[in-house]
């Protein structure tokens, strides 16, 4: 018979997560990093994007073999790193390689100017990086009500700027 593993050797003294740590952060840019080193090994990013979840408190963790642990996530898992356009609709590229057709819908902007919207059928935020950021202002437009999406000769609003 095996003996069932106490994990508590690997929480550290004063953790406050809801679920065991995993160790792994993730910062602004959306790097994954182990202990402050980057995590370099492509399967085992593969895994961490595959089974990344987030909670309905906003905490993000990592479902495994039916374990959860808790993530460090400056602000979101997911970030925007490149904005391309495809038959009049944005198309989006996410630090795990997918790309993403952008819902207008789901922009907005957070704390600090910041540009956000949804990915995976809107399951997760994702911040923009700066570069992305740039590259999506070529459609945002100035109106009277503060800023707008515009695509397709349709102006969507962006919640926080008026």
């Amino acid at each position: 018979m095996t003996e069932k593993l106490d994990l508590n050797g690997y929480i550290p003294e004063g953790w406050q997560g809801r679920y065991p740590p995993c160790q792994i952060q993730v910062n602004n840019n959306g790097e994954l990093l182990h202990n402050g080193a980057p995590l370099v090994h492509p399967g085992i990013i593969e895994l961490i994007y595959q089974s990344v979840h987030l909670d309905e408190d906003g905490v993000y963790y990592l479902y495994m073999d039916g374990k959860k642990c808790q993530l460090e996530v400056a602000d979101t898992f997911f970030v925007i790193t490149r904005v391309d356009i495809k038959d009049d609709n944005l198309v989006l590229t996410v630090s795990d390689g997918s790309k993403q057709e952008l819902d207008p819908a789901s922009l907005y902007i957070g704390k600090d100017e910041v540009l956000y919207c949804r990915v995976h059928e809107g399951r997760f935020p994702a911040r923009f990086q700066r570069a992305a950021y740039y590259q999506i202002t070529d459609w945002v437009k100035e109106t009277e009500a503060g800023f707008a999406l515009s695509l397709g000769g349709r102006l969507h609003p962006l919640p926080g700027t008026a």
